[in-house]
């Protein structure tokens, strides 16, 4: 006589449970920075999207106005351009985007006569909302018309004011951060033949963003390696 077989399965013992929750553990930790950095790869792609339609958008502004959207007597950089995203030299306040925002976008607001920079009115850009925008470091456009990467920094836009074909951006001009064109740069003595040593971009339109680490490093620190992820419109 066969003896009957169980219908019942064994369940699992304590030990096979635990080195289950070990592979699972170790697979998890495998993995989670891996989607992280995937995450974070296309997040920067998207930026250097939003780059190009700003730019595109800033250049038509040229083309339909043969000037740049900037305020009238915008103040110039140290190299006799124009750039929105750092400190005015003069008064030590921050210039934001939010002035060339406002002008592509035929915004005119309370005061500001920026209405008056483009009176056609043309939408040239028109970028997403910010989730939250009455927080000057949210992704996206702010209430204050400050336009935000998805990592929260302010797009930082540098236009060659004085036409000579060379951009030179107030930081990425300065030898101690653009040593050795690293960052696809030129030596503006190499075009001109004389001068100080300012890194250029050959174009019209520079812009860029902290990145993800939301740092940068005045080439003069330690911390050099913190504008290795800065994200660049040029390279």
């Amino acid at each position: 006589m066969h003896k009957p077989t169980s219908s019942r399965r064994r369940g699992f013992t304590l030990v096979e449970m635990l080195v289950v929750i070990a592979i699972i553990a170790i697979l998890a930790s495998i993995l989670i920075p891996v989607i992280g950095r995937s995450k974070t790869k296309a997040k920067v792609v998207s930026v250097k999207t939003e780059m190009a339609s700003l730019a595109a958008a800033i250049k038509s502004y040229r083309t339909d106005y043969t000037r740049w959207p900037a305020p009238a007597g915008a103040e110039k950089n140290t190299y006799g351009d124009l750039t929105f995203g750092w400190n005015s030299k003069a008064s030590g306040q921050y210039i934001d985007n939010n002035d060339v925002m406002r002008i592509l976008m035929a915004e005119a607001t309370g005061g500001n006569a920026n209405n008056a920079r483009n009176p056609k009115k043309t939408q040239y850009f028109q970028p997403k909302d910010s989730d939250d925008p009455e927080m000057d470091t949210e992704p996206g456009l702010t209430t204050k018309r400050r336009y935000n990467d998805l990592f929260g920094n302010d797009f930082k836009i540098t236009m060659d004011l004085d036409g000579d074909g060379l951009c030179a951006d107030v930081f990425y001009g300065r030898p101690e951060v653009s040593k050795g064109a690293s960052v696809g740069l030129v030596d503006r003595r190499s075009v001109k033949g004389a001068g100080n040593e300012i890194y250029v971009l050959k174009g019209e339109v520079m812009i860029w963003t902290f990145g993800p680490d939301k740092q940068y490093s005045d080439g003069k620190s330690a911390n050099d390696e913190a504008n290795a992820d800065n994200i660049l419109s040029w390279k």
